[in-house]
């Protein structure tokens, strides 16, 4: 497939090999009792395990293999065929390996498109790869198992992607849809009828997804792709200190918020956090030289960990309007150098609202939504939702909090 070597460059940036954890199995399934007896040495350990179907009989932790016959736990028979498991291991044969942690550092991609793909890693491998690997592990070659480790993960990960991305019509992930997305804002996936992808432009977007600024927020996990050419946006980035590795946002520090509520942090208004410090910084470093014409696109993943998720996939028109609107001039900056529209949000989020805790809990996910609705009618259509505005201020008001919501009458005339 052409631009593979771009593939290969991006999957040796992502993935994370600091956690992973590994172990070597050997099994044995006795056809006449339906059992399978499972044999894993992991680091300076073994575990022993006899299963019937998908339920476990037995599971014994060894620290060597002339602890086996101690174990009066097991039966003469079960004895025997673990023993001939130890024996197969000291000839250096292995049947599977198992490898836990393996993850890629943008975590939309991870949980996305490369999520199935790393669960069948070491599925992939030959039997001379799981032989070789086991005989550096026994030799004690800890240096050079890890290195010839990664070459085969990195190998496997790209040709699976590569025949996922050539083969496919489209892509089960965030980057084309296999379901709705829970949220109600338009969102820009064409299912019905359905839409397919030429391999460039597959590849144009599995790049994008690769390349997006990542965090998580309660149940779902959101990347933002700012586009290559914007180098000033890419400058003030890398300067901030809330990207360490790019894939892992620190969005609550970017908002700046006592007491935010991760779980309830809404698609666009995690953007605007983002945005907020990016157009400020902007501002303030480039005045009128710099304006941000360009397009940015967000991806939704909503469902962590196992079970169905939820993908959006959203384009942002060119920030432009948003930002001579809303940042570029000091009036639109507090005395104390916080932008006014970022006042104005937090004046909004019940956190802030002197109102008993229980009545910020019940409440919350309805003030999130609304500011969420109010910054994308911002970020999409260049105006204020008046409706999203009336109903939190009449909402403060009615749990008690009249103070008014800060620099209101500002803004609106702004937009």
């Amino acid at each position: 497939m052409k631009r593979s070597g771009e593939l290969n460059c991006i999957i040796k940036k992502l993935i994370d090999f600091d956690n992973i954890s590994v172990g070597f199995k050997v099994e044995f399934k006795d056809r006449g009792s339906k059992k399978t007896y499972v044999l894993t040495e992991n680091e300076n350990a073994y575990l022993l395990e006899i299963k019937e179907g998908n339920r476990h009989i037995a599971k014994i932790n060894l620290n060597s293999s002339e602890d086996l016959q101690n174990q009066e736990d097991l039966s003469d028979k079960d004895k025997r065929i673990f023993s001939k498991l130890f024996d197969c291991l000291n000839s250096n044969q292995v049947d599977k390996i198992s490898i836990s942690g393996l993850r890629l550092r943008n975590q939309t991609l991870s949980n996305s498109i490369a999520q199935p793909i790393l669960a069948n890693v070491s599925n992939k491998m030959s039997k001379e790869q799981k032989n070789e690997l086991y005989l550096l592990w026994k030799r004690g070659k800890k240096e050079e198992f890890r290195e010839r480790l990664y070459e085969i993960v990195k190998d496997i990960i790209i040709n699976m992607l590569t025949e996922k991305i050539a083969e496919t019509d489209d892509l089960p992930s965030s980057i084309f849809p296999t379901s709705i997305a829970i949220d109600k804002a338009p969102n820009y996936y064409i299912c019905e009828p359905e839409e397919t992808y030429t391999l460039d432009t597959k590849i144009e977007l599995f790049n994008k997804l690769a390349d997006s600024k990542c965090g998580i927020c309660g149940q779902r996990i959101y990347g933002v792709y700012v586009p290559e050419d914007w180098v000033e946006a890419k400058e003030i980035l890398e300067n901030t200190g809330y990207f360490p590795d790019f894939y892992n946002a620190n969005i609550l520090a970017l908002a700046g918020i006592r007491g935010i509520n991760p779980g309830e942090i809404g698609p666009f208004e995690y953007l605007f956090y983002l945005l907020d410090k990016l157009l400020q910084e902007m501002f303030r470093k480039f005045k009128r030289d710099v304006i941000p014409n360009h397009i940015i696109e967000l991806f939704v993943i909503e469902g962590v960990g196992g079970g169905k998720k939820f993908f959006s996939h959203y384009v942002i028109p060119n920030l432009n309007e948003v930002f001579s609107k809303l940042y570029q001039g000091n009036d639109r900056y507090t005395p104390y150098g916080i932008s006014k529209i970022k006042a104005l949000i937090s004046s909004f989020l019940v956190e802030n609202w002197n109102i008993d805790n229980n009545l910020k809990r019940n409440n919350s996910e309805i003030v999130h939504a609304h500011i969420n609705r109010l910054l994308y009618f911002i970020f999409c259509h260049r105006k204020l939702d008046m409706d999203s505005i009336l109903f939190l201020e009449d909402l403060k008001m009615k749990l008690g909090d009249t103070t008014p919501i800060r620099y209101l009458e500002e803004v609106i005339s702004w937009m």
